[in-house]
C-alpha cells in the first residue's frame, strides 16, 4: 500500500445467502483525494463495492483496508464518510435546512454550529436563500438531489461515496450537476467513489475510471483520464474526450464477454 493510500483491497470477495456470488478477487488501491468511478453492467457488485467500502456490509474473502487518517495527520477515531444514494432518501416532513441538518444532529452538534455548517452547505452546492424552508414534495428530482448532496457534505466528509445519484434526471440536469458536483470536489478534495452507468460522465467526472467484469464483478481494466481540472463543459464535444469515451466502452463490452 503506497505511504497516501486510503482505501487497499486484495483479492476482496462478497457473496450473499445461497452462494450467490457479486464480487471476486477485486483488487484496488484508492489514494486519498482521488475521483474514481466504478463502471460496469447491471449486476456486476458496483453498490455492493460501494457498501463494503462505507461499512455498510462485510466481505467473505479478501481484505479490505480503510487507512484511519492521511500523511501527516494524527491518527482520529474515525474518518468522516458521506454515502449519496441513488434516490435522494430525503425526510418528507422535514424541509430543506431541517433534512441538511440531519447528519449533524446525529452527531451532537450544536443547533449554532449547525446552522453555520448548513449555510456553507447551502451556497456550496448553490442552493438559495428561498429553498431553505422548502419541503421535498416541492422540489423537482434535481432540487431534491441537490439537498442530498448538501447533505452529505454538511459533515465536510472525507470519503464521498456516490451510487447513482443522477441516474434518475434527464441528461441536461445530470450534466449541470456533474459540474456542481466536479467544482465542490475540486474545492474540497474529499476521497470520492462514483458508481455510474455513463460511460461520458465517468469521463468528464474521473481521474481514474475502474471498468468491472460481468457478475461476479471484477476490475478488468484501470483507464486514467489525463484531463486537468478545472473542466470546462466543452470537454464534453473535444475528440480526446470521444477517444476516451470509446475505450471505456470497449472495456465494457470485453468484460461482459
Amino acid at each position: 500500500m503506497s505511504e497516501e493510500s486510503l482505501i487497499t483491497a486484495t483479492s476482496l470477495g462478497k457473496e450473499f445467502a445461497g452462494g450467490q456470488a457479486a464480487l471476486a478477487d477485486v483488487d484496488l488501491q484508492i489514494e486519498a483525494g482521488d475521483f474514481v468511478s466504478i463502471v460496469g453492467p447491471s449486476g456486476c457488485g458496483k453498490s455492493t463495492l460501494l457498501r463494503l467500502v462505507a461499512g455498510l456490509d462485510s466481505p467473505t474473502s479478501g481484505t479490505l483496508q480503510i487507512d484511519e487518517c492521511s500523511p501527516g495527520e494524527k491518527k482520529r477515531e474515525s474518518r468522516r464518510t458521506a454515502f449519496v444514494f441513488q434516490d435522494a432518501t430525503l425526510l418528507p416532513w422535514r424541509n430543506v435546512v431541517e433534512n441538511i441538518r440531519l447528519p449533524l444532529e446525529l452527531d451532537g452538534v450544536s443547533n449554532s454550529a449547525s446552522n453555520v455548517a448548513i449555510d456553507a452547505s447551502l451556497q456550496l452546492i448553490g442552493l438559495t436563500a428561498d429553498d431553505r424552508a422548502k419541503f421535498p414534495r416541492m422540489l423537482s428530482g434535481g432540487m431534491r438531489m441537490r439537498v442530498s448532496l448538501a447533505r452529505a457534505l454538511v459533515t465536510e466528509p472525507d470519503l464521498l461515496l456516490l451510487d447513482e445519484p443522477f441516474g434518475a434526471l434527464d441528461d441536461m440536469m445530470r450534466q449541470r450537476l456533474n459540474e456542481d458536483l466536479l467544482r465542490v470536489w475540486t474545492e474540497k478534495k474529499p476521497t470520492a467513489l462514483f458508481v455510474t452507468h455513463n460511460v461520458a460522465e465517468a469521463v468528464f467526472l474521473s481521474q481514474r475510471i475502474l471498468v468491472m467484469s460481468s457478475s461476479p464483478g471484477r476490475i478488468v481494466a484501470e483507464i486514467p483520464i489525463p484531463f486537468e481540472f478545472p473542466r470546462p463543459p466543452e470537454l464534453r464535444a473535444t475528440a480526446e474526450f470521444a477517444r476516451l469515451a470509446g475505450e471505456v466502452s470497449a472495456a465494457l463490452r470485453e468484460g461482459q464477454s
